[in-house]
């Protein structure tokens, strides 16, 4: 641990804290939504409204995960706070999800089926996923019934707080002709209709809120916090590097939080200081900045004693059965947010030709730690 205690001495993040950092990152518990759909079913407009990129960035974000299958890090693959898995093939004869529940069925927390509300051609959907859901069927399944401006006008769904029951007849019909048809495989379902401005509908994202709302309450605190800030960020008009910065310090914080959870005082101190460490690195190069070992010192002074001190006492209190856990994931999420967010100002300002004052640094420190710890409260 000694290499941990020492990084805030004035040194440079060491060797052994970017192999702690990258043990952390493969094997953290990122929340994984495999989307399940035909194409054009309305998965990426899902993705876009989920996570606010546009279409350009979900399309080149995309990999290869398995034969059948693609995947997308938002905002990014080096510090994800969510996952979508998309399942191509559908419709295929040749398609055999067997590959796809190998692989995901531990690793998914929720599936979410989109289905246009006029599509009457579903047994390359319906086949799969009775196969899927009897995999694993504790995983809940959200049923998006997407595309209903197809069965009626979009005025017809402009009105806000319209139950089902208050949709056109026709449309009723249709959804409830879906619901009997997927009977037993899923246990939400969603009426959305997700379109861009220029289409002209009167509300372009008809059951969109809902849609996040019930992937939210599925989340684990710590991303569900971040992904909620980050929604505020991008809305926020920031620069792209500021937004950039901004993302990767909500990732960090996310992880931080997890690490911070462990239920075993002391052994996620040097994990969370690596993460910060990282973070530190990651800052710097978004804002063509080098890390000297003197920059390091003034940044690893923001917080002063502090970070350990009070990271040995939240240590401390877990011996405390689940005061002790909560206590140091909240903890370790807004020290590590109030650090990075402390040295994105750093960086900016030396980015634009100022030489930030180490007190300024420490009064923009303690401004966002209160503002990290509010955003951990955040409902």
């Amino acid at each position: 641990m000694a290499f941990s205690w020492w990084s805030w001495q004035g040194k440079q993040p060491t060797p052994d804290q970017a192999e702690e950092y990258e043990r952390l990152r493969k094997n953290a518990p990122i929340p994984t939504i495999w989307l399940f759909g035909k194409t054009g079913s309305g998965k990426s407009s899902a993705i876009q409204f989920l996570t606010g990129a546009d279409a350009a960035t979900v399309g080149q974000g995309y990999r290869p995960e398995t034969k059948t299958s693609r995947r997308f890090d938002f905002p990014d693959a080096e510090d994800p706070l969510l996952t979508f898995l998309d399942t191509r093939g559908l419709g295929e004869a040749s398609y055999d999800p067997a590959e796809d529940i190998q692989s995901f069925s531990e690793s998914t927390q929720l599936m979410i089926v989109t289905v246009r509300v006029t599509d009457h051609a579903l047994s390359s959907v319906l086949d799969p996923l009775r196969t899927i859901r009897a995999a694993n069927p504790n995983r809940p399944v959200v049923l998006a019934l997407t595309c209903l401006h197809e069965a009626v006008g979009g005025d017809d769904l402009s009105a806000e707080g319209k139950t089902v029951k208050d949709l056109p007849p026709q449309l009723c019909e249709l959804i409830e002709e879906k619901k009997r048809q997927f009977h037993g495989l899923f246990d939400t379902f969603l009426p959305i209709d997700l379109t861009q401005p220029e289409d002209g509908f009167a509300d372009p994202d008809f059951g969109g809120d809902e849609l996040q709302r019930s992937i939210l309450d599925k989340m684990p605190h710590a991303y569900r916090q971040a992904l909620l800030a980050l929604q505020e960020n991008d809305r926020s008009g920031k620069s792209t590097r500021q937004q950039k910065s901004r993302r990767h310090v909500l990732g960090s914080s996310a992880l931080a939080a997890t690490a911070g959870a462990v239920p075993l005082p002391w052994i996620d101190i040097p994990a969370v200081l690596a993460i910060q460490a990282h973070l530190a690195v990651q800052i710097a190069k978004i804002y063509d900045q080098e890390l000297t070992p003197a920059r390091w010192a003034i940044l690893s002074s923001a917080a002063g004693s502090r970070v350990m001190i009070r990271l040995a006492i939240r240590s401390t209190l877990k011996l405390i059965p689940v005061i002790g856990m909560a206590a140091g994931a909240a903890s370790s999420f807004a020290f590590t947010y109030a650090l990075g967010m402390s040295w994105d100002w750093y960086f900016a300002n030396l980015r634009d030709g100022n030489v930030p004052q180490p007190e300024t640094l420490r009064d923009v420190f303690s401004n966002q730690l209160k503002r990290g710890h509010e955003l951990w409260r955040t409902e």
